[in-house]
This record gives C-alpha cells, structure tokens and sequence, in this order.
C-alpha cells in the first residue's frame, strides 16, 4: 500500500465528519481562513502547548491555565448548572445530566472530600457552574473546606458576577479563593455590561487574581479591545480569550449572526471529552489581532488565547502518559513512543514498494533484541527515532509519521490510530 491511499481514509473520515457535524445546522467555511502556521509567525506572543496556547501582554497567565494543558493535580467542580443568563453559545446543555442539574444541586463539596479520602492530590481547584453564586452559602463553604483539605491548591471562581458584592468577595477571600474569573457577555444590555464592568473594579481590591474569561466572537473587535484597555486600566491580572465555538446546538442565533465553522478544526482529529464544540471561522484571526493590539498598547495586562485545540492536549495526556507502563508490563507497542510535546504516540511507518529495503535497514541499524518492528497489511512500522537514518539510507523511502491514541475499556488498552504525516525531506 502507498501513503497517498492509506492518508485517503483518514481525509474520509474528516470529510464524513464534516458533513455529520453540517447536519446539525451549521456550514464549514469553503478554504481555511486561518492556517495554524499562523500562530508561529509573529513574535508578539509567547507560543507554548505545541502553538495551542499563546501568551501576550504582560506575560502572566493563571496556574489554572498551565494545569488544564495535562490535566495533572488540577480538577473543577459545579453545584448546579442553573445561571441566570442565556447565552445563545452556552454549550452547558452538553453536559451530562444537564436538565438533571439546572433542577437539583450536585454535592460538589461530598465530591471534593472524596477526592481527598481517596488520596487526590491537587495543585488547582476551580467551581464553576451555571452560575456558582446562585448558591453563595455552599460556595463560601465548598472554598472553605477546599482549602483546608488543599491549604496549597490555587482556588478559582468561574462567574457573570451575578449578585457579587464587595463584602461577598471578602467572603470568598476568607475563605481561601484566590482567584476570580468573570464572564462578559457583549450582547448585554449597556446597565448589565456596566455592573459586571464595576464589579470586576472592585474585585481588583478584594481578590488577588482577577481576569476575565470569554470567547472571541468574530465581528466584537473594537468592543474586545476596549474591554481590555479597561481591564489594564482598572489593575486586573488578565484575560483568557477561548476560541468561539459552535455547541451543536441553537443552529439558528449562529446562522442568523452569519457564523460558519472552522474548515480543519481540530490539529487531529478525535473524540475529545471537552463539550466546548466545534470552533467557529474568523474567531482565532481576532483572538491573534487581540495579542497585537495589547503589545502595540504596551497593556499591563496578560492576555492569553486558550485554542479549541488546547482545551483537549489534557485528554491526550491522561489517555497516552499510559503507554511506557503498558511497554514494560505486556511487551506491546515497542516501536511506539509517547511525544511528550503534543501528548501523542507516535511511530514511523514505510510504505510501497520501499518497505523491503527499510526493514533491511533496520536489521542494520537495530541489535536483535531492539528489533521493534511490525508489519501488517504491507506497511512497516518502527520507531520514529530512526526515521532521520531511513532516509539517508533508503533515500527513495515512502514515510509517514503515524499518531495514535490509546483507548482504555475494562477488558483492555488498544492503540487506535488517528492520523498519518507525511516525512518532508
């Protein structure tokens, strides 16, 4: 089998999605309008995540933020999922038992001392919602007894600001939280937009992290960058700009906006848990003019843009950070290796009429009791290490770099692969 036939299941498998995805009531943009190159092209901000993170501004960004990469000693809670706002893009009705949960509380602090009992160790502990003042008795104390249990955890509030007062932060302060994240929503009316804006002021006095978080809507630039000039004015810490996304559901208020989706939405495609949805076209490109913007402004104030894409590099950690153990245990996988940069498992594999000539190759290059190779179906797989020595040996050899991930079910672990790289020369 040659490369370009095996890459054709992949480009299927994407062209089948997006039409399953079309079908819920919403286009893909015809060409790309925003390459991921891009990210890397300007030095305004810091590229970190493989590029799915960039920091500008000032350079700060919450501990929060650089947890969620992994997934590692990092964990979020909700009471309910009831808020008192109505956003159009609110992907909350994906959520498990959402209908369950806008109806009866969850006991977030019964779960936070089970994670302790059971021996959890966390750096980060977030309470989000719905809206998490809705309940501010049992936020007080879920705060409270978090920091009791995490004396060292960071502790953050996901909010709207709804019925957040001065002495209702000095609440929360005191009862450990660290952080505050509100949310702005710029289809309030001008009286909703200018008590969360007043709100956030006087959070800056009360709490000691205070940021904003909230997607990038394409077509709110001049709104986004006046928000954070006032954000740096009033002394906050920063702002997490999420890439805007489509939640498969409320077709209509995107429609209506003129939205399409993001042609080539995801670096790789997969089942990610995150229920964010698919990433809206025209969102990344204002998210980019926003670093600009706060570099050319030399605002004292970090601005993060948090990528669809990096939403999910903690799913591919937790799956794949698996793969040397199950090595060592069963002996399988060999020629695989765990990127520790992208969190993918990766191998390189030969195709064509080359593979014979490769695997002479690596008899050569690889003592017998390194030999891990394998070949099924025609295509020769090896580690990706020794693809720079392929090359110069076997120079007309058809390669490609294979990622994978691992899939866990109660009977076993198998390695599911999800796409394939051509090797450049």
């Amino acid at each position: 089998m040659d490369l370009k036939t095996y890459q054709a299941a992949f480009t299927e498998v994407a062209a089948e999605y997006e039409r399953t995805v079309s079908s819920f009531g919403l286009a893909f943009e015809r060409e790309e309008s925003q390459p991921r190159g891009k990210r890397f092209e300007d030095p305004t901000w810091a590229c970190e995540n493989c590029g799915k993170s960039l920091i500008g501004g000032n350079g700060w960004i919450s501990p929060g933020c650089i947890a969620c990469r992994t997934g590692e000693k990092t964990v979020t809670f909700f009471i309910s999922l009831a808020c008192p706002k109505n956003c159009y893009f609110c992907f909350n009705p994906n959520q498990e038992d959402y209908e369950r949960y806008c109806r009866t509380d969850r006991d977030a602090l019964g779960e936070l001392e089970g994670a302790h009992a059971a021996g959890a160790r966390f750096d980060c502990i977030a309470l989000t919602g719905g809206e998490p003042m809705l309940h501010f008795e049992k936020t007080q104390a879920f705060f409270a007894r978090a920091h009791e249990l995490f004396p060292d955890a960071h502790l953050r509030l996901y909010t709207s600001g709804y019925d957040l007062d001065a002495a209702a932060m000095d609440a929360l302060k005191g009862s450990g939280l660290r952080e505050i994240r509100f949310s702005v929503k710029l289809e309030d009316n001008e009286h909703e937009r200018r008590m969360v804006e007043e709100r956030i002021r006087i959070a800056v006095d009360h709490i000691e992290d205070v940021m904003v978080e909230m997607p990038v809507i394409p077509g709110a630039l001049d709104e986004m960058k006046d928000l954070l000039v006032k954000l740096a004015r009033w002394g906050a810490k920063g702002i997490n700009l999420l890439e805007f996304c489509f939640p498969l559901n409320n077709a209509d208020a995107f429609a209506a906006r003129g939205f399409d989706l993001r042609r080539q939405p995801f670096d790789v495609l997969y089942n990610y848990w995150y229920a964010g949805g698919i990433p809206v076209a025209g969102s990344e490109a204002e998210a980019l003019e926003l670093l600009r913007f706060a570099r050319e402004r030399d605002l004292d104030l970090g601005v993060h843009y948090c990528s669809s894409d990096n939403k999910n590099t903690g799913q591919l950690f937790q799956q794949n950070r698996m793969l040397g153990r199950l090595q060592h245990a069963t002996g399988r996988y060999l020629e695989y290796r765990f990127d520790e940069e992208d969190y993918l498992i990766k191998c390189a594999k030969a195709f064509g009429p080359s593979v014979g000539a490769v695997q002479r190759a690596l008899g050569d290059l690889l003592a017998d009791d390194e030999m891990r190779t394998s070949l099924e179906g025609g295509v020769l797989s090896f580690p990706d290490g020794c693809v720079d020595e392929i090359v110069r040996c076997v120079p007309n050899a058809e390669l490609g770099i294979s990622l994978n991930v691992l899939e866990a079910s109660p009977e076993d672990v198998s390695m599911r692969e999800v796409g394939i790289e051509a090797v450049r020369r």
